[in-house]
């Protein structure tokens, strides 16, 4: 029996469990509901002034725009990073010290 056939062999029915396991769980919306707001908290919103809750409700400043993630610090690192290892990568892949026939 030749090396493809037995990894084929074991790999499939783990492959299966792998698939069946990920599909086969109950969706999110499947879960109980949370508890309903008890009366005393329903009592204590109920008793806040209009104003109170108008203030709550509204935000005083508008928030800033955000900044594109590759333009961030963070962001600037992750793409060097990335570049890095690319780089090394090609540079191990050419200069490989293993010389089997096999490769």
């Amino acid at each position: 029996m030749s090396g493809q056939r037995r990894t084929t062999r074991w790999l499939s029915p783990a492959l299966a469990l792998v698939i069946g396991v990920t599909f086969g769980a109950p969706p999110a919306a499947a879960s109980p509901s949370p508890r309903p707001i008890t009366s005393a908290a329903a009592a204590r919103v109920a008793a806040l002034p209009h104003v109170a809750l108008a203030q709550v409700a509204t935000p005083a400043t508008a928030p800033a725009p955000d900044k594109p993630f590759l333009k961030t610090g963070k962001g600037v690192l992750a793409l060097a990073l990335l570049a890095g290892a690319l780089g090394y990568t090609a540079y191990s892949l050419s200069h490989d010290r293993v010389k089997s026939p096999l490769r």
